[in-house]
């Protein structure tokens, strides 16, 4: 082996150290390889709420209302949002 340095192995604690790290980096991919084989498709939560603005771009406007969704009864709520509008309040 002209040419190369030889291969040195790391001992005591230090070594140890090291080889204890390669075993968990080992298997944890190999876990990872497992549970990453069989894909599913995703599933939206069965009750959620949002908020939904609409604008109008003819008369400038916005329309704002609240959504909530119950999958379980499939149920849809919506509630507007009425502003009224106060001349000195921003």
């Amino acid at each position: 082996m002209l040419g190369r340095a030889p291969l040195r192995v790391a001992r005591g604690a230090l070594g140890a150290w090291l080889r204890g790290g390669l075993w968990i980096w080992a298997l944890g991919g190999l876990c990872a390889l497992g549970a990453a084989g069989t894909p599913r498709p995703c599933q939206a939560p069965q009750q959620w709420e949002g908020r939904q603005v609409l604008y109008r771009q003819s008369t400038g406007r916005n329309s704002r209302a609240l959504l909530s969704y119950d999958g379980l009864n499939q149920r849809v709520r919506v509630l507007d949002e009425r502003k009224a509008l106060i001349p000195c309040k921003r």
